[in-house]
């Protein structure tokens, strides 16, 4: 900057906010996130680093999903008549977690730390892809149904409170149970189905507060079509609860599919919600299996939670208490 522009921003008359670079402005905002979202802060830390576990999970696990340890035999003994001491080595089955299986292995003798780090993308992508399709779908069905209003609102509202009247696990196991058998593309498809009548509601609600505003209105008097003004004018001003929608949808989509795991009309292969079911049979004697599984499942679920929470706080001005 000149003297004199210095001079004008020491004397007040100019903001030396608005003389900073775009990248300038988002890092001192990411800086104040940090500093006032600490909550927000982790979850965001924890997000990333989970995404970045889903991504390069097949390139960095020791073992294949499916391969099955054994160990010793302390029984031992081919003079023996018993049936457990007639092989050399054992099945590996719920060991402890040591140096060669961090996490312990699991009631077939697979690696545990193998099978829990490939669910992680597997949630992933449950997850993220069934927030994404039911944010675009349910912001889509939103825009058009408070925008236009009149018949077309009346309908178009009736089927959603139909939708959303319908048991949300009854509908899920319904459309699961359509395929024999249930694969990524099916789990989305359903959770899909679920998650977009609820955003069309949120997006609905904010449509009508910006509707019948200033610049829709200049909008209108030039010449501009609904579709324009829905696209290039509504949807940009109501962007922050539609992000809020997306990134709060993905815990529950992770956690309905681990909830279809558990009851074993999941997708095959590892899976959180199939592991805390196997090994709540052994959850007196050996936890670990349905700790470390539900663990990464709380702790994925926790993270996307709280950076939605926080998400919400600072982009809807309503919430940021100021």
């Amino acid at each position: 900057m000149t003297q004199a522009t210095d001079d004008l921003v020491a004397a007040g008359w100019v903001d030396y906010s608005a003389l900073e670079s775009p990248w300038r402005k988002r890092a001192r905002g990411f800086l104040r996130f940090v500093r006032t979202k600490r909550a927000g802060t982790f979850g965001l830390f924890m997000c990333i680093f989970i995404i970045v576990i889903g991504i390069i999970g097949p390139w960095i696990v020791p073992y294949d999903k499916d391969d099955v340890f054994y160990v010793d035999n302390p029984k031992y003994d081919p003079e023996s008549f018993e049936p457990d001491a007639l092989n050399p080595t054992r099945l590996a089955r719920l060991e402890a977690p040591t140096w060669r299986h961090p996490f312990g292995t699991d009631d077939k003798g697979r690696d545990l730390f193998t099978r829990v780090i490939l669910a992680t993308r597997l949630s992933l992508q449950v997850g993220i892809g069934a927030a994404f399709l039911a944010t675009v779908f349910g912001a889509i069905i939103g825009i058009v149904s408070g925008y236009l209003g009149g018949l077309v609102d009346l309908i178009v509202q009736r089927v959603v409170d139909a939708m959303i009247a319908i048991p949300s696990l009854v509908l899920l196991l319904l459309l699961v149970q359509i395929v024999k058998d249930p694969n990524v593309t099916i789990t989305i498809f359903a959770l899909t189905v679920l998650g977009t009548f609820g955003a069309s509601r949120v997006v609905r609600s904010a449509i009508l507060a910006v509707r019948n505003d200033v610049y829709i209105e200049a909008a209108r008097v030039a010449g501009a079509g609904p579709v324009r003004i829905m696209a290039r004018h509504a949807l940009p001003n109501i962007a922050a609860p539609i992000i809020v929608i997306f990134s709060v949808a993905i815990g529950g989509n992770i956690l309905a599919e681990s909830g279809l795991a558990f009851l074993n009309l999941g997708v095959t292969g590892p899976s959180w919600g199939n592991m805390v079911n196997t090994g709540r049979t052994f959850l007196d004697s050996k936890p670990a299996m349905s700790l470390i599984a539900g663990g990464a499942l709380t702790l994925t679920v926790l993270s996307f939670n709280l950076l939605g929470d926080a998400l919400r706080d600072v982009l809807d001005p309503r919430q940021r208490g100021r």
